[in-house]
């Protein structure tokens, strides 16, 4: 950033984060100062509505709509985007960077579609860009990637990157809430948007997913061709059977290394309650990276909200000042990228059915030829039958989430007298060639109740 001790930056979008960010350069701004010997100064921070009511006070002076008041201005050397979405975003920052500053942001979706294209940018303008905040919140993955993780080789990532969902996945089992419930009481305490498709149908877990990846393989993550499951389906009576199966239902984002390329998947997952993963509930984030040298590493934090986002921004902000060259190891999205494709790789499936009372013995038996047509072994059963109706959980191991998907509908079409309310797979541990991780033991489990 030069010998300057002041340095003056452009904030994009003053929400949330955005107002997080004045509040800690007010709250730290004397301590930013003594680590780094910098002062930050924002003279400019754009918004689309200058009389919207602000959860910061900041000087009427430093509210801009137009862009090119910073764009144009020489002495600011630093953009901090927290605006969101993918446009304006993208060309506000394709030509902060192209212009020669430095920019910081938030934006995760921006990422995960256009990174290949900013980092190009910011590499033939000599320029960095950061983005801890991006995947999160205040957990610093991204660092862990870009420098701790440097002389490991990634096998797999395995996250929970979305609080909303895992805090109402922790309300529905923890309180026996509908999905509805949660949602409501998720969307009162902040955690969820009026609009919460992108957080409950799993769009946040695979922006997030995308640049993890991306940062530990260099490459281009195709997201459109991401194949995305959400939670909104996830019923009591799927986390209850999971519970008696050893499990618990986690939304998670998962990519690893096979030898057909890269393998990614994004949705709601058995995960054995073994797993330091089972353990995260309500609004947190976790994250566990599998290396060959360092083997896996779990981060676990707030991943969300006005301070733990902004401290993640600020965070990326000190680190420009505190390094005259390169911060950390330098994307490289391949625009090509490489082979990668969405899970075909797990291989065992979590099934639940509905039939009448009367048939559910039928449907049992259809289920059992399923799997022995398919050279597959059903682990675990249970099913609970009342004077109407019969609910019947299974996990079966050896069929692929497409396989799985197909024989139901194939095997319902000969036999109408049932409906699946849900197939989900199975968290499986993956054998990584270096480390030689082994599989969790599955023991047969079978479990009536009349």
């Amino acid at each position: 950033m030069g010998k300057q001790q002041r340095i003056k930056a452009a904030l994009l979008g003053l929400g949330t984060v955005g107002a997080g960010v004045v509040k800690t350069l007010m709250q730290n701004g004397t301590l930013i100062k003594e680590r780094t010997g910098y002062e930050i100064e924002i003279p400019y921070i754009l918004v689309r509505n200058p009389l919207k009511q602000r959860a910061v006070s900041v000087s009427r002076e430093t509210i801009v709509t137009n862009p090119e008041t910073f764009l144009t201005d020489g002495e600011v050397s630093l953009v901090i985007e927290v605006m969101g979405g993918v446009e304006p975003a993208r060309e506000i920052i394709l030509r902060s960077l192209q212009a020669g500053k430095h920019v910081v942001t938030a934006n995760k979706e921006l990422l995960a579609k256009h990174g290949a294209e900013l980092f190009k940018a910011a590499h033939d303008s000599g320029v960095q860009l950061l983005f801890e905040a991006s995947v999160a919140g205040g957990i610093p993955v991204i660092r862990t990637l870009q420098g701790y993780m440097t002389a490991n080789r990634v096998h797999e990532i395995t996250g929970i990157l979305n609080g909303t969902s895992n805090y109402i996945l922790t309300q529905m089992e923890r309180d026996g809430l509908s999905f509805a419930e949660a949602l409501r009481q998720a969307q009162q305490l902040g955690y969820a948007e009026a609009d919460p498709a992108s957080d409950v149908e799993g769009y946040d877990t695979a922006y997030k997913l995308a640049i993890l990846t991306n940062l530990a393989h260099d490459i281009n993550l195709p997201i459109e061709q991401m194949t995305v499951r959400g939670i909104s389906r996830i019923d009591l009576q799927d986390l209850q059977s999971a519970r008696q199966f050893g499990y618990v239902i986690k939304l998670l984002g998962r990519s690893r290394q096979t030898g057909n390329g890269i393998s990614f998947t994004v949705g709601p997952h058995l995960l054995p309650l073994s797993h330091p993963l089972a353990e995260i509930h309500d609004a947190f984030n976790a994250v566990t990276i599998s290396g060959d040298v360092v083997g896996d590493l779990t981060l676990i934090g707030k991943g969300a909200g006005e301070f733990p986002t902004a401290s993640a921004v600020v965070e990326d902000v000190t680190a420009l000042l505190r390094h005259t060259g390169h911060v950390l190891r330098q994307p490289v999205w391949d625009e090509a990228g490489t082979d990668h494709r969405s899970d075909s790789v797990t291989k065992t499936h979590y099934l639940r059915l509905q039939s009448s009372t009367q048939e559910h013995d039928f449907v049992d038996r259809l289920i059992a030829r399923i799997a022995e047509n398919n050279g597959a072994e059903i682990l675990h059963k249970k099913r609970i039958v009342n004077q109407t109706q019969a609910i019947m959980s299974y996990i079966i191991q050896g069929l692929s989430m497409e396989q799985m998907e197909h024989s139901i509908t194939e095997m319902r079409q000969e036999n109408p007298v049932f409906e699946t309310k849900g197939v989900l797979p199975v968290w499986e541990a993956a054998d990584h060639p270096e480390t030689n991780t082994p599989h969790d033991g599955l023991q047969p489990y079978e479990a009536a109740v009349g």
